[in-house]
């Protein structure tokens, strides 16, 4: 047995947490204890000594004495034989931040033999505490995720009634946005992940049925059927709510917005969901736990899924060496995070998004055409600014001959006479109705406000045209 996570998660010289020292002998009595953990999240930690540690389950609504309620029981790191006798606080910024107290403890008897149970998925134990008393089972789902069931005996109580399947606690939940920026944070209180380059998803499973969302609220379950498949796989019969990226990797690995694209118009099942939040699990709303401690939720409940699903893995500091490397292999950016950030429906600076090169989405406001472009020369794109629509400038590159073709066609279902600008502009072109929202790579704006160097990348459909607004100025 370990002590090697325990010991990585904490730093020591903040907490008071016994370090993580192996005890050599084996208690004649073997010890338990739960222990109440009031943190933003409050929960219960189980905690049975076995081989020199304490193998520990966070169980969200603590152990039933109904033997007809099952509860979730997540299998975390193992912890030293001392952590049964701690009480106290442990200081914001540290893994675990809260209180934690002793709410039973006492023996524990192993009524099978524990080292056969943990390869099979299944203990069965009994408590001799000053609170809970009797017979319990874990029974592993997956990877991390148990069950702890009370075996009926005499210290059964049927006064509990069966609790219902728990749901999740929200049908639809606004998405954390993140704010341009150009500079680095620095400090242990950041995290950086990869900005990955796709459509931003939000998973909902619910019994056995899987719904996806778009952040504009779009039900995209049908086309990412694959994804819908696989997140059901995930934690058995248990609810909860993911946060992340559908993207599509090219064949250097990095994710590609417009393969993505081609991929969702051939049908293609190339897509993959890289999630990198966790905002409710088994009937509980997360969305005020600390960011690093969803992350840990979120790991543990997607350790063995296939690989359509993508743990997004992060880093602590060190985002100036993040960014270099995102440069190198050609990626659109990081994302930085606080640790402790909370998850609010809208834009904030506890995330940035830092990109390595400059890029965001305008609307479509009219097109050209050339006697050597008839189909389509340049689109005419535009943004929000005060509920006004503002020219942006031309773009007319980064169109092959059918994306041209198809966007023609998408055209003439939204043209109109007059043109959608707040302020009318000398160019003779095809007016369009401010309904479509294009993906656009660019250098920079000129002094006159316009786009240098401007490329089409794609159409977006998973955003609404009414929150296009100048990212280089606080917007979208």
């Amino acid at each position: 047995m370990s002590l090697e996570k325990y010991n990585e998660k904490r730093d020591f010289s903040q907490t008071k947490e016994p370090k993580g020292i192996t005890k050599k002998t084996q208690s004649k009595s073997l010890k338990f204890v739960i222990q109440f953990h009031r943190a933003t999240t409050d929960h219960y930690d189980l905690r049975l000594e076995y081989n020199g540690v304490l193998l520990s389950w966070a169980v969200p609504k603590g152990l039933s004495t109904n033997p007809n309620v099952k509860r979730l029981a997540v299998m975390v790191e193992e912890h030293p034989i001392k952590y049964a006798d701690f009480e106290g606080v442990i200081p914001k910024g540290n893994y675990g931040a809260g209180v934690v107290e002793i709410f039973d403890s006492g023996t524990y008897e192993q009524t099978e033999d524990f080292k056969l149970g943990l390869k099979n998925g299944n203990l069965k134990f009994f408590l001799n505490g000053n609170k809970l008393k009797g017979l319990w089972t874990l029974v592993k789902t997956d990877k991390n995720n148990w069950l702890v069931i009370k075996i009926n005996d005499k210290f059964t109580k049927k006064e509990e009634k069966t609790s219902k399947k728990p749901k999740n606690p929200f049908k639809n939940v606004p998405v954390m946005l993140a704010t341009l920026s150009n500079n680095i944070p620095t400090g242990k209180d950041w995290l950086f992940e990869i900005k990955y380059d796709g459509y931003r998803i939000t998973a909902y499973k619910s019994d056995k049925s899987v719904q996806l969302f778009s952040r504009n609220g779009n039900d995209y379950s049908k086309k990412f059927s694959s994804i819908v498949e696989s997140v059901s796989q995930i934690a058995k019969d248990i609810p909860f709510v993911l946060d992340g990226e559908v993207v599509s990797f090219n064949k250097d690995g990095v994710s590609d917005f417009s393969l993505l694209q081609q991929n969702i118009k051939s049908s293609n099942d190339n897509f993959s969901y890289v999630v990198f939040d966790l905002l409710a699990l088994n009937g509980k709303d997360l969305r005020n736990t600390p960011l690093i401690e969803r992350k840990e939720y979120l790991k543990n409940i997607l350790e063995g899924t296939d690989n359509k699903i993508i743990y997004s893995t992060h880093v602590i500091g060190n985002g100036k060496k993040c960014f270099n490397l995102a440069k190198k292999l050609n990626l659109e950016g990081i994302v930085a995070k606080k640790i402790n950030s909370t998850y609010v429906g809208n834009r904030n600076e506890d995330w940035l998004k830092i990109k390595c090169y400059k890029r965001q989405e305008f609307i479509i406001i009219g097109f050209t055409t050339t006697e050597k472009n008839k189909i389509l020369s340049a689109i005419l794109v535009g943004f929000y600014k005060d509920n006004a629509l503002i020219f942006a400038g031309k773009v007319g590159t980064g169109f092959s001959e059918n994306m041209k073709k198809e966007l023609v066609s998408k055209f003439k279902k939204i043209e109109t006479n007059t043109c959608p600008l707040a302020e009318k502009i000398d160019i003779k072109a095809n007016w369009l109705k401010p309904k479509l929202i294009a993906e656009i790579k660019y250098a920079e704006f000129t002094k006159d406000g316009l786009l240098r160097q401007p490329s089409f990348v794609g159409l977006r459909e998973d955003k609404k045209p009414s929150n296009v607004v100048l990212e280089e100025k606080g917007g979208s």
